[in-house]
């Protein structure tokens, strides 16, 4: 490939989200694997140095023209939702947004000048009253190769129409399949867990955010219960930082009488993944880190008051919707569940390799095919 391949890689990674910030990391990744002098530049709706990164804030006239291929890559952030969800998020955390729209990230690029242009391993909202048929349409037809990360989302896209079926709108694993990898590239691996965890000890992680007071005693009973049945420590781990999961997890934990751990709210994302892929069971609202998680061969569980198609892909696909929990009632029934599946279970290890092998298949095909865009 001719030297000095300049690319551009749009997320959300500047909402400090542990996924959203990885979707960076394995992006790098994968394309200087089989790219090794690539040039990436990362951009967001604002402008901020982050985890190692910097990632500018997002302009049309920073990438129109200048850039072999345009990414759009992970994330449920194909929507139209900006007074609803992305502009209350930065506003929340005092970030200015560049362009007009933080969904500009999404749309605004599609029709600029670039030689490949790609939506690669995206979620979709339903749109509701926000739906576009032309601006959807123009921007599918406008993109060089566009991919889901499960069938929800190809079908929200294709306009809820279960008769219709747009063979350019591929499926593809969400790219937090390959979270692990990351974690093995940097050679980190075992080495932060230990920080926080003392030696020798089994643990079962747990995270959770939006439960009441009276769920969270609950929940807190219910993990002292699996606790003294199966021997597991509990780690909390906070991981939603903009909804503050710190504050339910410490609300657990006093309810528990402090006998849990409950790890700080600032650990980097290569410390977080060293907590997941060391754990026994995971038990999460956080679907990235169930799929780290299910990707280490750690069986997991989302516990989620909201079972979004996000979550309902994920589950399905892995035709395992019994470890989708949304009611505080159910809670207690999943330890059983995952402790079965962690010592009779050889399918979640077989899945997670078909998936890192459909990734690096997905790659393998985007650089040949900007290979011979060129």
């Amino acid at each position: 490939m001719k030297n000095n391949l300049r690319l551009a890689m749009m997320s959300f990674a500047d909402i400090n989200n542990y996924g959203d910030i990885l979707f960076s990391h394995v992006f790098d990744m994968e394309l200087r694997n089989r790219i090794p002098d690539v040039e990436i530049d990362f951009f967001t709706p604002s402008t901020i140095d982050l985890e190692g990164y910097h990632y500018e804030g997002y302009n049309r006239l920073k990438v129109d023209g200048k850039y072999d291929g345009i990414f759009l890559a992970g994330g449920e952030v194909v929507h139209l939702f900006d007074e609803r969800t992305w502009q209350p998020i930065y506003e929340k955390q005092q970030k200015q947004v560049v362009s007009k729209y933080a969904s500009d990230t999404v749309w605004d690029w599609v029709d600029c000048q670039s030689a490949f242009k790609a939506w690669l391993s995206v979620g979709v909202r339903p749109f509701g009253d926000k739906w576009d048929e032309l601006k959807i349409n123009n921007t599918i037809s406008s993109l060089d190769y566009i991919s889901c990360r499960g069938i929800l989302s190809k079908k929200i896209l294709e306009g809820s129409n279960f008769e219709s079926f747009n063979k350019k709108i591929e499926i593809t694993p969400d790219l937090g399949w390959i979270f692990p990898q990351y974690l093995d590239s940097q050679n980190q691996r075992g080495k932060h867990y230990r920080e926080f965890i003392p030696t020798d000890t089994e643990y079962l992680l747990f995270q959770v955010h939006n439960i009441t007071e009276e769920e969270a005693k609950i929940v807190a009973n219910d993990l002292r219960e699996a606790k003294q049945k199966y021997g597991y420590q509990i780690v909390m781990m906070p991981v939603i930082h903009l909804w503050k999961d710190e504050v339910y997890l410490e609300q657990i934990n006093k309810v528990a009488g402090e006998e849990f751990i409950v790890l700080p709210n600032n650990l980097s994302v290569v410390q977080m993944l060293d907590v997941i892929v060391h754990a026994s069971l995971t038990v999460t609202s956080s679907l990235h880190v169930a799929i780290t998680a299910l990707a280490d061969g750690v069986p997991a569980s989302v516990f989620n008051k909201w079972q979004g198609s996000k979550l309902q892909d994920l589950y399905g696909l892995q035709f395992r919707t019994d470890f989708l929990v949304s009611e505080v009632t159910e809670f207690a029934n999943i330890f059983e569940k995952l402790e079965f599946e962690r010592q009779h279970s050889k399918s979640l290890s077989l899945y997670a390799q078909f998936m890192r092998e459909k990734l690096k298949e997905t790659f393998d095909g985007i650089v040949n095919r900007m290979t011979n865009s060129r």
